[in-house]
């Protein structure tokens, strides 16, 4: 039996390798869900403050603000911020937040759409069409 053990040392079964795979992808299920990475605090990669564009830039400028947000409150975290919505292109944030017609916004997805509308009316917008 002893050289049995010796044989198998060091290998394993497809079952066993399969187990082992599976209690790894649980933990890093369990990571992500606590929104942890590799065992450090999760960190969504981007560029650095202030080198964004389009709909980084947006999320940048109104970073921390909690959903649903009335229009009051993104406002005023919007302060009177200019973003690069394109490079070479600044735009004032908090005056198209203030032309958006919603009131409150669930999300910074509502708030990234009423953005890139206003932005394409305004032909600045990266999905307008050029002539």
């Amino acid at each position: 039996m002893a050289k049995k053990e010796t044989e198998h040392k060091g290998t394993m079964t497809m079952r066993e390798a399969g187990h082992l795979g599976g209690k790894e992808v649980q933990r890093q299920r369990d990571l992500r869900d606590r929104k942890e990475i590799m065992d450090h605090p999760y960190n969504k990669p981007g560029p650095a403050k202030g080198e964004a564009y389009g709909i980084a830039a947006v999320t940048q400028a109104l970073d921390g603000l909690h959903f649903p947000a009335s229009k009051e409150q993104v406002l005023e975290r919007a302060g009177s911020q200019r973003i690069e919505y394109r490079k070479g292109q600044e735009v004032n944030l908090r005056q198209i937040i203030q032309d958006a017609p919603a009131d409150e916004f669930p999300s910074m997805a509502q708030i990234v759409q009423a953005v890139s509308e206003a932005l394409k009316e305004e032909g600045l917008s990266s999905t307008s069409e050029h002539p």
